[in-house]
């Protein structure tokens, strides 16, 4: 099947998507409107990502002084090896 042939049979299928328009929302809803629940859980799902982010940062200040250890053996390392491969070609 050709690529035309290809589209024109996907294009021949209902869409799975509705038509019409799409609703915007426009009103702001106070606080007060939204239930306690939902408010809770939100609260939640917000702490929860909050500890999740210091712990990230945490985790990376307590890992830099290992990660600038590491950095600086292996380009050490690799540049040692590549002069030593320059210095002496034959070895």
């Amino acid at each position: 099947m050709t690529e035309l042939n290809a589209s024109a049979a996907m294009d021949s299928r209902p869409s799975p998507m509705p038509s019409g328009s799409i609703p915007v929302l426009s009103t702001v809803i106070s606080e007060v409107d939204i239930p306690r629940d939902l408010r809770a859980a939100l609260d939640g799902l917000a702490q929860n990502k909050a500890d999740w982010m210091a712990m990230e940062s945490h985790l990376l200040q307590t890992l830099r002084p290992e990660m600038e250890r590491l950095t600086t053996e292996l380009v050490r390392t690799g540049f040692r090896e590549a002069w030593r491969k320059r210095s002496n070609p034959l070895a």
